[in-house]
């Protein structure tokens, strides 16, 4: 772990230690060079340092929880309730949900998105560098196979870090505008450090792409505890997840054929290691190496091998922002930082309230109403009245309930589910059109309604693609999914409660590079 400190250093000094020193002196060397990984186990603690780079440097800095902001935040399932005596919606989200930041600058994200996703593919690139010098294999004598694994999870990582950084920072594909850093080696001195070629939408959707595409070929299909270290075991990415995160970026690309290859391999190729058999709570509640039964990769918050354990302010806290308890999981009267609240306007597209704001014999069949989600009544009220104090409403609002459902903030927290990847076979399927594919179609919708214990979906074909869209609104809110899946179907971005129009899936709902980073990276002049 000290080498691996050290190698942290200097990967993210770009982002810190430039800002602070500002000429060659500090690149000095006073020691000689030290081969950075000498042997396999040395090498192990690399995609450890990527996976944990995902969280930032600092307290509710993860690329999990700010990243899903602006998935709902811009989007339509969401709302800002009345806010609890002393306490103010936070300004970056306020603005974006009135969508009144389009290509500006958004503070929110610049640790929690910008640093923690450049920490991530610092570490990456460093290792990857390593693995490529030596030709993709530097410690022959244990043979080629664990550096591959290495080697899928370094690129299974930097992918998933460019992910979000698009998101964020870019244009919705296809754009070919570059306005990011585009590092995909580690730097060598102060010049190389301070210059980054920049990016566009086009050229990171590509890099995204060679990266899984490989981690699918490198990567071992589960953990095997005669061929890998324990550590595997949990909350690592294998050779699923990268086809997992291959078909969400393939069909936010409009590549729904090749999203929908990746698709069925996850689906129907799983060996039964994931499927749909337990109710949806499952996904949220578990801690350790527990995983639901259809989480793909989770990101765990408890060992000790460098994803979190004794560092709590390392764990994700902006999800007390839009969920009804804090990262206590108290009662939800202790969460005074709660303010994103679901839009009536989703909750009466998904039947579940009627317009007196009355929860509706559908809600109350859907399990994941029922499990994760929570329904306070106005301030007040005889029964199930709104908790918060100094908290004074006069109406009913729904809260989600998904996060720290396993008792705290080191709830492990899924990101690849395969409740997802059946919606978007889903709705690649119907698309096409023809009767065996809307049959397709169908029967996915169905795996996932009768998972949620609302039976199979009664309407006629015509009416299929909307009850898919309808279904997955239902399925992923709250998981920072909602823009991005209407921006991969070209749909224009509904209104919510805002009042007003539709806008265009393709607005520019991202955010510019921090300033920090312009003033430092000569790529900008």
């Amino acid at each position: 772990m000290k080498k691996l400190f050290k190698r942290f250093l200097y990967i993210s000094s770009v982002f810190f230690l430039l800002a602070a020193c500002d000429n060659e002196e500090f690149f000095e060397l006073t020691n000689p060079v030290e081969e950075p990984w000498l042997n396999i186990d040395e090498l192990e603690n690399a995609p450890i340092g990527a996976y944990y780079g995902l969280t930032g440097n600092g307290g509710n800095r993860a690329i999990f929880t700010h990243g899903r902001m602006a998935g709902e935040a811009y989007a339509d399932g969401i709302n800002l309730a009345p806010i609890a005596d002393g306490f103010n919606i936070q300004a970056d989200v306020e603005d974006m949900y009135n969508r009144s930041t389009p290509g500006t600058q958004i503070e929110l994200f610049d640790n929690g998105v910008f640093r923690s996703g450049y920490f991530s593919v610092g570490f990456a690139n460093g290792a990857l560098d390593f693995i490529t010098a030596n030709e993709g294999n530097p410690f022959p004598e244990v043979g080629p196979e664990p550096v591959k694994r290495i080697e899928g999870e370094l690129r299974f990582i930097r992918a998933f870090a460019y992910y979000w950084l698009a998101r964020i920072y870019l244009p919705p594909f296809p754009n070919d505008v570059k306005l990011i850093p585009f590092r995909t080696s580690q730097a060598q001195n102060f010049e190389d450090a301070i210059v980054s070629e920049l990016a566009s939408s086009n050229d990171i959707y590509d890099l995204i792409i060679n990266d899984l595409v490989a981690a699918k070929q490198l990567l071992p299909e589960r953990f095997d505890e005669n061929l890998h270290p324990t550590a595997y075991a949990d909350g690592r990415a294998n050779r699923f997840a990268a086809a997992a995160l291959l078909a969400k970026v393939y069909f936010h690309m409009g590549r729904y054929d090749e999203a929908a290859a990746e698709l069925d391999f996850v689906i129907e190729q799983n060996g039964g290691d994931y499927d749909l058999s337990e109710d949806p709570i499952e996904a949220f509640n578990k801690t350790g190496v527990a995983r639901g039964q259809e989480v793909i990769w989770y990101y765990t918050l408890w060992t000790g091998d460098g994803l979190g354990g004794a560092r709590n302010w390392k764990h994700p806290r902006r999800f007390s922002w839009y969920n009804a308890v804090n990262s206590q999981a108290g009662d939800p009267s202790e969460n005074e930082s709660r303010f994103m609240v679901a839009s009536d306007a989703f909750l009466q597209q998904a039947g579940w309230m009627d317009a007196g704001l009355n929860e509706t014999p559908e809600a109350l069949a859907d399990k994941r109403y029922t499990q994760l989600f929570v329904k306070f009544e106005s301030s007040g009220a005889a029964t199930n009245a709104e908790p918060r104090a100094g908290f004074n409403t006069d109406r009913p609002y729904v809260w989600n309930n998904k996060y720290y459902q396993a008792g705290d903030r080191i709830t492990n927290l899924p990101v690849l589910r395969l409740a997802d990847m059946y919606l978007l076979r889903a709705i690649i399927r119907a698309n096409l059109g023809s009767s065996l594919n809307l049959a397709g179609a169908r029967e996915d919708l169905n795996i996932v309604r009768n998972r949620a214990g609302i039976g199979d979906f009664p309407g006629t074909d015509g009416a299929l693609e909307n009850a898919i869209h309808l279904e997955r609104f239902k399925e992923m809110a709250f998981e920072g999914d909602r823009l991005y899946y209407l921006q991969g179907n070209r749909m224009d971005i509904p209104t919510g409660d805002r009042g007003g129009s539709t806008i265009p899936w393709d607005s520019p709902f991202f955010s510019q590079v921090p300033d920090f980073e312009v003033e430092i990276n000569e790529g900008f002049n």
